[in-house]
């Protein structure tokens, strides 16, 4: 297979290779088009949209999730990593110390945000239900979800807002006191 790339279309695929490669964890379309055109400037919009497409025909990405996933992520795959490590050097050091520091400090951030997932809709009685989920990274499936009714606007938006803050808390409660609670019955 022939890879017939303009250089300025090679050095932006290179760059959201080396993005997703320094960001070490998959990320959905929504979040990639974030990184690189909204909070940098390293690619613009529409040749963002464009090349990615490019990069999953050309086995340099792809997605773990099921086809049916509506928001499946992206990672580098074996040819892509191949691909970086042999032309990485054609992204400016300066850019590359730029995409490195962003995303080894934002990391977490972002994977708080695709697998820490949380959402209210109003009934029909006037309150809300608010459901809270923790998504597997690696099957982009549910691994844990509570469903509360709350009875304000302003409480649904407050568990909302702090549950990607207290997942984890929320989670390992869950877990341990099951267990203790399943193996006192032995």
């Amino acid at each position: 297979m022939k890879l017939n790339f303009s250089a300025d279309d090679a050095s932006t695929k290179l760059i959201l290779l080396y993005m997703l490669e320094q960001i070490e964890i998959p990320l959905s379309e929504h979040f990639i088009f974030d990184i690189c055109t909204s909070r940098n400037d390293w690619i613009n919009y529409m040749e963002c949209k464009m090349i990615l497409p490019d990069l999953i025909n050309f086995n340099m990405i792809y997605t773990p999730d099921s086809p049916e996933n509506k928001n499946p992520r992206y990672t580098l795959t074996a040819m892509g990593r191949n691909c970086l490590a042999s032309f990485y050097q054609d992204i400016p050091e300066q850019l590359r110390a730029k995409i490195s520091d962003f995303c080894k400090t934002n990391r977490m951030y972002f994977k708080r945000l695709q697998e820490y997932v949380a959402e209210f809709k109003k009934n029909s009685d006037g309150t809300y239900m608010v459901v809270m989920k923790i998504i597997d990274a690696t099957s982009n499936t549910p691994t844990f979800e509570i469903k509360i009714n709350l009875q304000s606007r302003a409480e649904a938006v407050k568990a909302v807002e702090l549950w990607q803050e207290k997942a984890p808390n929320f989670y390992e409660f869950v877990y341990t006191n099951l267990l203790d609670w399943s193996t006192k019955g032995e």
